[in-house]
C-alpha cells in the first residue's frame, strides 16, 4: 500500500517542510488567541488592554518558540549562536502572530468605541474558534482529501476552541 502524500511526508521526518511549520504555528496562535481573550475577558480587562496584550503576547510567543528552537539546534548540532538563523526561525513562527490579527481586530474595534469591550471579546472569541474550525478543515482536507473527513476534523478543532470558551465561562 502506498502511503497518502501527507502521511508519507510526516513519516519521512523531514523537519524542513515549511507548510507544516506554518500550519502548526497558525493553529497554535489560534489556540493562544482563544485562551488569552477568554482569560482577559474574565478579568474584565479593557478593550485596549485586551488588544495590546493579545498582539504583544503572540509576538513574545513567536520569538520564544524561535529562541527555543535555536537553542535546541545549538545543543543538537554544537554550533554557536547565529543571528540569521534566529531571524529565519522567527519568520517561520510569524503565522502564530498572524493568528492574533483577526480576533485582535475585533478587540481593536472595541477599543475604538465601535462596541463594548464585552462585545469585542465575544466577537474575538467567536472569530478565534472559527479560525480553529477553518484550520481543522484544512488539516482534514490535506490529510484525507475528502470533504466529510475535512469537516469532521474541522468540527473537532472547533470543538477544542469551544472547550476553551466553556472553561472561560466556567471560571468567570
Amino acid at each position: 500500500m502506498i502511503p497518502h502524500r501527507s502521511t508519507a511526508r510526516a513519516v519521512s521526518g523531514k523537519a524542513g517542510d515549511a507548510d507544516e511549520r506554518k500550519f502548526s504555528a497558525a493553529i497554535y496562535g489560534s489556540i493562544l488567541a482563544t485562551s488569552l481573550v477568554g482569560v482577559l475577558d474574565a478579568t474584565e480587562a479593557t478593550a485596549q488592554e485586551m488588544t495590546l496584550t493579545l498582539l504583544s503576547t503572540t509576538v513574545v510567543f513567536a520569538v520564544a518558540h524561535a529562541w527555543s528552537e535555536a537553542v535546541g539546534e545549538r545543543i543538537a548540532f554544537g554550533h554557536g549562536f547565529v543571528l540569521s538563523r534566529l531571524v529565519e526561525l522567527t519568520r517561520r513562527e510569524w503565522p502564530l502572530v498572524e493568528a492574533g490579527f483577526v480576533p485582535g481586530a475585533a478587540l481593536a474595534l472595541a477599543w475604538a468605541g465601535v462596541w463594548s469591550a464585552t462585545v469585542g471579546a465575544a466577537i474575538a472569541l467567536g472569530l478565534a474558534v472559527l479560525q480553529l474550525f477553518g484550520w481543522g478543515i484544512l488539516v482534514g482536507w490535506r490529510s484525507y482529501d475528502r470533504w466529510p473527513a475535512a469537516l469532521a476534523v474541522g468540527a473537532v478543532n472547533g470543538f477544542f476552541g469551544l472547550v476553551l470558551v466553556g472553561l472561560k465561562i466556567a471560571v468567570h
